[in-house]
């Protein structure tokens, strides 16, 4: 039977979700403990201590990878991906608008120019838009696994080696997601992974990048510590430029804690976001999100994409209602770069007074890049139709149940 408008929360009916979501302890493990033992040891510098190192080989075994570089963030993990890529000024590297800055900061830092594919309905790119955007300055491609969905990296990958073009994924949001049963992170050159605080495991700030080449590894190692060649002998020591992306002993402490329950973290989040998409099959003007075939999605959110002709409301009266009802959820639409101040006025160092203010979106040969929406219509659809879902790790079914329940109540009400 139809909804009624009169019965939704928003017009004075009552509302499906009077209960709050599950809530949990995240640092109820061995955190503690590891950190007392770190300030015990009296360093906490990663060079001296053991945690960092241990949160390391845990992360070798965790993404199958034989090399792993810790640092300081999520975003300079990416940068250090790009390191390994090998980019440089001028260097074009081709990733998806969908995202935060922090997978642009190391891009533009070494000079190098984003160029946006476009994303599928899936939320990720794919192959074919990502050759779209192929020129013979293409150096690297971003692959981001967005939400705790996989994107067809293999796929990707196999477009890219054969043009020398490095693949980079960043798995932020994408802790213990899986494609054809292999963790991502492990199909490209490297696996950049977050463990801000904003992720299905935290240690504060902080991340990793897995790697799969020896001597990638010691330039990566390397550039994460000013150059100081510290766990290769020395021989190198400062004969090149490199950063402090250092982790400290008390995010690695809390890295191996947190490790030591990714997998049962990850599986909850599978199992709440697979519980959710089954509830809401065949919902009237709108489907939700599913993996790529082969995926195994460990849904860090959700989203709904909305069929306007089917339905009598607009995406953000959808929104509304649904927050009247008791649920979490959003416009998608805060998921875009394009239409970000930096890349609108393409000002990157205003503090500058000439015209290495825009500088590498202005290039010194002349080249001027320039962003719209037009150039990711798919993209820009996602951006007007879209309503993002949130997922927690606590969810009860319960919750999941009375948010599937106050979904088909609001669509089944604006359904034509």
């Amino acid at each position: 039977m139809k909804t009624q408008l009169s019965d939704l929360a928003i017009n004075g009916g009552p509302k499906t979700k009077t209960t709050p979501y599950g809530k949990g302890q995240r640092y109820e493990g061995n955190e503690r403990k590891y950190l007392d033992e770190a300030l015990a040891s009296n360093t906490l510098f990663y060079g001296f201590g053991k945690w960092v190192k241990r949160a390391c080989e845990m992360m070798v075994n965790y993404t199958g990878m034989p090399y792993v570089v810790s640092c300081s963030s999520g975003s300079a993990a990416i940068h250090l991906g790009m390191i390994a890529a090998g980019i440089g000024p001028g260097d074009e590297v081709i990733l998806t608008p969908n995202t935060d800055t922090g997978s642009v900061i190391g891009i533009i830092e070494e000079g190098a120019v984003p160029v946006f594919c476009d994303c599928d309905w899936t939320l990720q790119p794919t192959a074919a838009t990502v050759a779209a955007k192929i020129t013979p300055l293409t150096r690297a491609v971003l692959v981001i696994h967005l939400a705790g969905h996989p994107a067809p990296v293999d796929e990707i990958v196999a477009l890219c080696k054969p043009r020398g073009i490095a693949v980079v994924e960043d798995c932020a949001q994408s802790w213990g997601t899986k494609l054809n049963g292999k963790q991502v992170g492990s199909f490209g050159t490297a696996g950049c992974f977050s463990t801000n605080d904003f992720k299905h495991i935290s240690t504060g700030d902080g991340g990793f990048v897995a790697l799969n080449d020896p001597e990638i590894y010691r330039r990566v190692s390397n550039y994460s510590d000013k150059h100081y060649d510290r766990l290769f002998g020395g021989s190198r020591g400062k004969a090149h430029f490199g950063m402090n992306y250092r982790m400290s002993e008390l995010q690695g402490a809390v890295a191996v804690a947190q490790l030591e329950k990714v997998d049962t973290i990850t599986a909850r989040h599978n199992a709440v976001g697979e519980r959710l998409r089954s509830k809401l099959q065949g919902l009237p003007g709108a489907r939700v999100l599913a993996p790529i075939p082969g995926g195994y999605a460990t849904c860090w959110w959700s989203v709904l994409w909305v069929d306007e002709p089917a339905v009598t409301a607009t995406r953000d009266q959808l929104v509304s209602a649904l927050i009247a009802e008791g649920v979490g959820v959003y416009g998608y639409g805060q998921y875009d770069l394009i239409n970000s101040p930096m890349f609108q006025t393409r000002l990157v160092r205003p503090w500058l007074t000439d015209g290495r203010q825009h500088y590498p979106f202005v290039q010194p040969d002349g080249r001027s890049y320039t962003y719209s929406l037009e150039s990711t219509p798919v993209h820009k659809r996602m951006l007007a139709t879209g309503i993002g879902i949130s997922i927690g790790g606590y969810y009860t079914e319960q919750d999941v149940d009375e948010t599937a329940a106050a979904i088909w109540k609001v669509f089944s009400a604006y359904a034509k």
